[in-house]
């Protein structure tokens, strides 16, 4: 491998010095430092790819001036390979640590972002360009993509890329979602979709409930209906290693004042499906029960806008463990396959290439933490693990 870890170490220090705050993370530590937004790291990036002998790259413009960035890479076949790497990272306002600093230290990379996921962009960008310098190309032809918006709004990004993909005909043979998964292969995680449930009432004075419809009141037997479907889906036999569905009341938001009985009271809901569970036909279920629940008037809306289907949620991201591309990259890696309990943007890419899996340096238990580092030794395991996988020459 024609890379070194003090190389791959400055290529992700670079990116973590560009923040890239997702809009809905934003506070004022981001706003004051101008973080707020993906535009300039996916501006840079661009800039790398080109410079790094892309033969084209695009800049995809998917919401309010945020875009995602995608790079080609004409390998030694047509066979084509992509890594989504989200660019946005999460709130940095509880941050003990210098935020954007990108500093080296105790052989690791310290920042937000330099875990969760720019160490990827990092390695790629660092392999790429000692690949430019040996002339070497991949044996597939690579598409490098940037995606925004995974951390907060819907996984916008991803979303954005698979019909642009689509327009354009591409046949994709293997992806990888860069996440940390402690350098293990993700054949499957949970996907889900997410409610917010409002119980409409009548406000009157406290003094005088009698006159009022107390929203507060009506929700209570909302969440315990709730309660009870989380504690029927638990009772299930799991079909997968991914365990069984879950639902959860996150989020409530009722009241104006002390001495004011409620006329609103919303929740917000999560539902976990797994394998075999339609998420919007889980929305439809949720829906039905709070409604059956609530004495009082209902409004039911999804967190997240529809898919073009209109259809609501994502499906779970599941596949066999023996993929050959789950086996190289284990293999490569030293690691095992496994499941992942959290989301990522596979979630968007149900049968869109023929083999995907997640994977990444670092560990998810040690992402959006007041401090934020990735380890050099595992960027250098990434590094090797790519040039297994795309076996440049």
């Amino acid at each position: 491998m024609d890379v070194t870890a003090d190389e791959l170490a400055a290529s992700v220090a670079e990116l973590v010095r560009i923040p890239s705050v997702n809009p809905l993370h934003a506070g004022p530590v981001a706003r004051a430092a101008d973080a707020v937004g993906e535009r300039p790291l996916a501006e840079h990036v661009a800039g790398e790819l080109e410079q790094l002998g892309a033969s084209e790259v695009v800049l995809d413009d998917v919401v309010d001036g945020r875009p995602n960035v995608y790079g080609f890479f004409q390998g030694r076949s047509d066979r084509l390979a992509v890594v989504d790497v989200h660019l946005d990272t999460v709130t940095v306002e509880h941050m003990t640590d210098p935020p954007f600093d990108g500093r080296i230290e105790d052989d690791r990379v310290w920042g937000r972002g330099a875990l969760d996921t720019k160490a990827t962009m990092g390695v790629l960008l660092a392999l790429l360009e000692s690949w430019r310098r040996t002339g070497a190309r991949p044996e597939p032809t690579l598409l490098v993509v940037g995606s925004i918006a995974e951390e907060a709004g819907g996984l916008l990004g991803a979303t954005q890329l698979r019909p642009w993909a689509d327009a354009r005909g591409l046949e994709i043979d293997q992806m990888v979602v860069a996440e940390p998964t402690r350098l293990a292969p993700i054949h499957g995680h949970k996907g889900g979709t997410s409610l917010r449930v409002t119980s409409i009432g009548r406000a009157a004075h406290s003094a005088l409930p009698h006159l009022g419809e107390n929203a507060i009141d009506a929700m209570m037997p909302v969440v315990a209906a709730l309660q009870a479907e989380h504690r029927r889906l638990q009772s299930e036999p799991p079909t997968t290693e991914l365990g069984t569905g879950t639902l959860s009341v996150t989020t409530i938001r009722a009241g104006s004042g002390g001495n004011v009985i409620p006329d609103r009271c919303t929740i917000g809901v999560g539902r976990r499906t797994v394998p075999g569970e339609d998420p919007h036909e889980e929305f439809e279920r949720i829906a039905a029960i709070a409604r059956a629940a609530c004495p009082l008037p209902t409004e039911i809306e999804s967190v997240y806008p529809p898919d073009a289907d209109g259809r609501y949620g994502a499906a779970a991201f599941y596949q066999p463990a023996d993929t050959p591309l789950i086996r190289l990259l284990a293999g490569a890696a030293g690691t095992a396959p496994a499941v992942a309990p959290f989301g990522t943007n596979a979630l968007r890419y149900g049968g869109f290439a023929r083999e995907l899996a997640v994977f990444g340096p670092g560990s998810i238990d040690d992402a959006h933490q007041a401090t934020e580092c990735v380890a050099i030794a595992d960027l250098v395991t990434t590094a090797e693990v790519y040039e297994a996988w795309l076996d440049p020459a």
